[in-house]
């Protein structure tokens, strides 16, 4: 087995995700823009047991094949928020992957955010804002 980390040291919660076609998941999120940190290996062919996505802004996602681990998460059941400065460039990279479109690129009028949603091949909801909060 061989287990890879880039050494970063990510301070922040960091969401987890399961997902039926792990793999696929972090091929996409890396198109997306994340970068991987550490990944291990699943028990079966082509099953990630934990893999650690960082955005380049700030962040971490966790990431595992479905029966990887012992949890209550199940694929398409999470909502992500994840702080860009460029949510245009980020939305150019989702429909290049023909992402769906959940949210369209908004200008808030409420609060001051740029952002959208989009939903990955599991069915998990991903926003991507200028809103930090």
């Amino acid at each position: 087995m061989t287990v890879r980390t880039s050494g970063i040291r990510q301070d922040s919660i960091w969401p987890s995700v399961v997902s039926d076609d792990a793999v696929a998941l972090r091929d996409w999120l890396i198109a997306l823009g994340f970068t991987e940190d550490l990944m291990i290996p699943g028990t079966g062919d082509g099953s990630i047991h934990h893999c650690q996505l960082d955005w380049p802004e700030g962040g971490r996602v966790l990431l595992s094949s479905t029966g990887e681990r012992t949890t209550p998460c199940r694929p398409g059941t999470s909502s992500l928020h994840v702080v860009t400065a460029d949510p245009d460039a980020v939305m150019e990279r989702a429909l290049a992957l023909s992402a769906t479109v959940v949210h369209p690129l908004t200008d808030q009028t409420d609060y001051r955010s740029r952002d959208f949603t989009i939903a990955d091949p599991d069915g998990n909801y991903w926003s991507f804002a200028t809103f930090a909060g």
